[in-house]
């Protein structure tokens, strides 16, 4: 099968009532999780960022502050148009549609917001650019530092909740998987695997994103390649996982080793999942699309 009808129909799938709220009751706890741990160990990190970047030429770290700036209003761009429709059109939107396509359209909605202001800022971002990067100028160095290493002490906190997400949703797919499975793939048949197993695939991949995720920090002070640089990073840690987790459960130890040969398609399913991860709110959501993408896929092509 195409990996666009993939797509779509892992997209459908997501929309659905029941995995909405388990999303919803997974990541929204986690994420108050790490906010209150990010508050108790905040100023060590930031002085950990801040000493990193005080190796960092001032030029290097103004363009660098500009882009991430630039990033953080992008996503507080999007929250406040998303809070400004909802907060003057909820009431008779709420009204014209029922409870499952009222969700969807939320969706769909913070989607389009984000397509908006992402044309917005490719459109124009050479005058943004300059304009955040003269106001950066105003500020002293010890200034325009601390603002940095926050930033990147909040990067450092999102790794933290992506993986801890991304670790929730594999050890409790089961629940779900089976109910996509029993809706499009009814004959399907439990196949349990005994040579291949998910654990040790998932330790070892923790480590090396994070062993990574420490070698790449200075790619994070060059604009663009930070952004591609974490997509790769959030890819590589859920692309041998995830596929080994939803063909544990149907697929057979030969089945499997046919399917790990297509690297270039899990690579491919692995990185649309992880740019969702850059989508505020719909990042919740990039576990279960990454899951669901896998298991289709396994689904469809495991004979």
């Amino acid at each position: 099968m195409k990996l666009s009808k993939i797509f779509l129909q892992s997209i459908n799938d997501i929309f659905s009532w029941e995995i909405i709220k388990l999303a919803l009751v997974i990541g929204i706890p986690l994420a108050f999780i790490w906010i209150g741990i990010g508050s108790l160990f905040w100023d060590s990190l930031v002085g950990v960022t801040s000493n990193f970047i005080s190796w960092i030429p001032f030029s290097v770290l103004k363009a660098n502050a500009a882009f991430l700036i630039g990033g953080f209003s992008w996503v507080i761009a999007i929250l406040v148009t998303y809070a400004l429709i909802m907060a003057l059109f909820n009431v008779p939107i709420y009204k014209l549609l029922p409870q499952k396509r009222y969700e969807l359209f939320s969706i769909v909605l913070i989607i389009l917001i984000a397509v908006f202001w992402t044309l917005f800022a490719v459109f124009n971002w050479d005058f943004v650019y300059k304009e955040l990067e003269k106001v950066l100028t105003w500020f002293p160095f010890q200034t325009l530092q601390e603002g940095v290493a926050a930033l990147l002490a909040i990067l450092v906190f999102y790794n933290l909740f992506v993986v801890s997400l991304y670790l929730v949703v594999l050890f409790f797919n089961k629940p779900f998987l089976e109910a996509i499975a029993e809706k499009d793939y009814p004959s399907a048949q439990k196949n349990a695997i005994s040579k291949k197993s998910p654990g040790k695939v998932i330790a070892r991949d923790i480590v090396i994103f994070f062993i990574f995720l420490l070698v790449c920090f200075p790619l994070f002070f060059v604009p663009f390649v930070n952004i591609l640089v974490q997509i790769f990073l959030w890819a590589w840690l859920i692309k041998e996982s995830y596929f080994l987790s939803a063909a544990s459960l149907y697929a057979k130890d030969d089945e499997i080793e046919r399917l790990n040969e297509h690297g270039l398609v899990k690579w491919a399913m692995a990185f649309v999942a992880s740019v969702v991860n850059i989508l505020p709110i719909l990042n919740i959501f990039a576990p279960f699309f990454a899951q669901t993408m896998f298991f289709h896929w396994v689904m469809q092509n495991r004979k």
